[in-house]
């Protein structure tokens, strides 16, 4: 045999090479096996650790619910609704003695001072603790943050809970200090590997809680940024793949922990599991595979030698006569422009029948495999058409939005100059803005959140539309948000008008429908017959005023219902039966035009 040097070589050492060379696909089989299996062992690792993250957190979860129902009891008895303090005082020392992983049980007005506690003297005003300040402003059960307690100086989590009177008025709070300390009670025979930390964050990002305990990872302390940030702004489960603040690197499996689903969390899980246990997991394998491929490297070359003439060399002119045959497809040896080869192009026969099994079985698997060559070329030719339409489709996307963006500025800069004309009242001026610009602002949210291209659903655009607007003039006054509606997909100019006409509605109904009563109910009905949308939005108000009419409202915000539901392709009508009432009907197919 002669390389394309000239120098010959024999061809008992032309075998040594083709079974030396033979092991390559060996070893790139092992390579991405030992890959996928790494890959499929992180998965493992880090699910573990979810897993473990959750459990903790349904612990944690239990002793909130403990917290809150034993609170509850507590502000229901009739001691703790006058707010007497000699008669509370010897109630909270009896808990405080039959729960002794709390280091205070206090009851306070709701000015935040003390009226009785278990432990500190009345008097003394909390006000400015988290737990205090989120109780008082919200008037439900809240968690604070992490604090040093009064008594003792002891770090500490605590849970407060709202004593509301029959008549529905916040008298006070009862708080109860959970000592950070009681964890290691909980966690004390909770058996977990060398190396693996277990820990629980404060809504600050400061540390509660570390198993086992750590001098780089102190009480009371921030954890590491790195480790922070993502968990953060992360979802409310995930695993993240970091080093520690003791330079050790971890998968940290993490889940947050809410009181209600609305608000933000006020405990992180966090639970790390060494990165190493993934290789201790993977390299035993590896090394077991290798030396299986040594082995066999030995005996291959031991048998080649002894089976080449009498097996190998007598067959090895049939096998080039196969190769020569594919090779010999059209300009199979040139590679082209594309993204496939040309000799793939041109179908070869199936090979003739060889009457040894051995070799047969050779012929039709080197077949079977330009056959898989061929079907994989071809679904990657595909794939680039694929990925070039989608290019393409992207760029048309862009300059959509580059297009609704302006339209929006427009319409922005419109609405600015028509109130503005008629502004007497700069905080109106600034809420009535802050609303409409809200409004356009939350289409695109949607519009990103959802995978339809263009569209949005008006049954949920119109809730968040009626929950902003609430928020936004954050009124005292409960309201109840009814929306009866079906899945209706609606074009994004025209989602941006109706949503500005909710929005005016809704303003309207909030300055002067809903003055005089406290059980104030907010109803949006929307449903779709063909093409045409059918659109009602009413309140349980004081209703509107004899002759009411939007043209000779002085407000812009009626004026502007009326022109926007014109641009809808409808015409705005009102009636005052249990309320104010506007019903709008209009097409989906019509174009909206700026204001």
């Amino acid at each position: 045999m002669k390389s394309k040097k000239g120098i010959y070589i024999s061809i008992k050492r032309a075998q040594y090479y083709i079974v030396l060379i033979s092991l390559i696909p060996a070893l790139i089989i092992i390579s991405i096996s030992e890959n996928r299996r790494a890959r499929q062992w992180e998965s493992i690792t880090a699910q573990e650790a979810l897993n473990q993250a959750r459990s903790i957190a349904n612990l944690q979860y239990s002793i909130t619910e403990a917290t809150r129902q034993m609170l509850a009891t507590l502000a229901a008895l009739p001691e703790f609704q006058r707010l007497d303090g000699a008669a509370m005082k010897p109630i909270l020392q009896n808990i405080h003695a039959q729960n002794n992983a709390y280091l205070n049980f206090t009851a306070i007005d709701s000015e935040g001072v003390v009226v009785a506690s278990s432990r500190l003297e009345a008097g003394v005003n909390l006000k400015g603790r988290p737990h205090i300040e989120a109780v008082l402003h919200t008037a439900g059960f809240s968690p604070g943050a992490y604090i040093v307690g009064l008594v003792e100086n002891t770090p500490s989590f605590s849970f407060a809970y709202p004593i509301i009177s029959a008549k529905g008025d916040l008298k006070g709070a009862i708080a109860a200090t959970f000592k950070l300390s009681s964890y290691e009670a909980y966690m004390k025979d909770l058996s977990i590997p060398r190396d693996t930390i277990l820990g629980l964050v404060d809504r600050y990002g400061t540390r509660l809680f570390y198993y086992p305990p750590s001098e780089t990872n102190p009480i009371g302390k921030p954890i590491k940024y790195e480790v922070w940030d993502p968990m953060q702004n992360g979802s409310d489960s995930d695993v993240l793949l970091n080093t520690g603040s003791d330079g050790k690197k971890r998968y940290y499996a993490y889940t947050k922990l809410r009181i209600r689903p609305d608000e933000a969390p006020y405990m992180y899980v966090v639970y790390g599991i060494p990165y190493n246990i993934v290789l201790d997991r993977v390299l035993p394998i590896l090394y077991q595979e290798l030396a299986l491929l040594l082995f066999t490297l030995g005996a291959a070359l031991l048998l080649t030698r002894l089976v080449y003439d009498r097996l190998f060399g007598r067959r090895l002119s049939a096998l080039v006569d196969l190769t020569q045959s594919i090779g010999r497809a059209p300009e199979a040896s040139q590679a082209v422009q594309g993204t496939t080869h040309p000799a793939f192009h041109t179908p070869i026969p199936p090979p003739a029948p060889d009457p040894t099994p051995d070799l047969g079985v050779i012929q039709r698997e080197l077949y079977a495999l330009y056959k898989t060559l061929q079907d994989s070329y071809r679904k990657q030719q595909e794939y680039e058409v694929h990925l070039q339409k989608a290019l393409q489709e992207k760029s048309m996307l862009i300059k959509e939005v580059h297009h609704r963006v302006k339209n929006d500025f427009q319409l922005i800069l419109s609405m600015v100059r028509l109130q503005s004309e008629s502004c007497e009242d700069i905080e109106g001026f600034r809420e009535s803005m802050e609303s409409r610009i809200a409004s356009m602002s939350l289409v695109h949210q949607m519009l990103y959140e959802t995978e339809e291209q263009g569209c949005i659903d008006l049954g949920s655009y119109g809730r968040k539309i009626i929950e902003l607007v609430i928020s936004l003039k954050d009124t005292l006054i409960p309201i109840t948000i009814d929306v009866q509606t079906e899945e209706i997909p609606c074009p994004l100019d025209k989602a941006i008008t109706f949503g500005l006409l909710l929005n005016e509605l809704v303003m309207n109904s909030l300055k002067h429908g809903i003055a005089s009563t406290r059980d104030t109910r907010f109803t949006l009905d929307l449903h779709k017959t063909g093409d045409l949308v059918s659109f009602t939005f009413k309140d349980n108000g004081i209703g509107l005023p004899e002759n009411f009419s939007p043209e000779h409202s002085r407000g812009l915000g009626m004026q502007l219902a009326l022109g926007l539901a014109e641009q809808l392709g409808g015409k705005l009508r009102w009636d005052s039966c249990g309320g104010a009432a506007f019903h709008v009907d209009f097409p989906l197919e019509c174009g909206v035009t700026n204001l």
